[in-house]
């Protein structure tokens, strides 16, 4: 029981860190934010936040790499979904995060976004995306095309304000994938 409740109140502590952090970018410069100022914000101590993270950007990381692993087991969970839904997904997830899309641009930390699609993609497009027959290195460049790309238009999505509909993003890129 008593590890229960330490799961439960480390995932607090995360999220009050994470949403502190959400604040404070929306109020001023990422360079300026201190680890002080943030866990005064989140209501945590200075020694929670680095029981779980080594640096300010961790805490970015931590929540992106939980955001993806999130939509690629979705992804995962389905029998049979094709590039289109999967596409559609990819939006509709980071709709739903707008403001970490916002603050990540703001902030100039996008770099961190663009290393988890990679890795992200590397995994999901092998089998799905890149099932035609390609050399193994084609492949790998075939998988980085897309992540690239796929990152690519979602920050410039974003910094339009994310007007169009997930649908008419993933219709696009299908539209591109399946261009002769």
């Amino acid at each position: 029981m008593e590890n229960k409740n330490n799961t439960l109140q480390n995932h607090i502590t995360k999220e009050s860190i994470f949403t502190s952090l959400m604040i404070l970018m929306e109020q001023k410069n990422f360079e300026e934010i201190t680890i002080t100022e943030m866990t005064k914000k989140a209501g945590v101590s200075r020694m929670a936040f680095y029981r779980n993270y080594n640096a300010i950007e961790d805490v970015i990381s931590f929540y992106l790499d939980e955001l993806l692993q999130e939509y690629s087991n979705q992804i995962l969970d389905f029998e049979a979904i094709d590039n289109y839904e999967s596409i559609c997904l990819y939006f509709s997830y980071f709709r739903k995060h707008k403001k970490l899309m916002t603050n990540l641009i703001k902030s100039n930390l996008t770099s961190l976004l663009l290393e988890r699609c990679i890795k992200l993609f590397n995994t999901l497009c092998k089998e799905n995306v890149c099932s035609k027959s390609f050399s193994p290195i084609n492949k790998s460049y075939v998988v980085e095309f897309i992540a690239g790309g796929l990152y690519t238009l979602l920050i410039k999505w974003a910094k339009n304000g994310m007007k169009e509909s997930d649908e008419d993003m993933a219709t696009l890129v299908c539209n591109i994938i399946n261009a002769p």
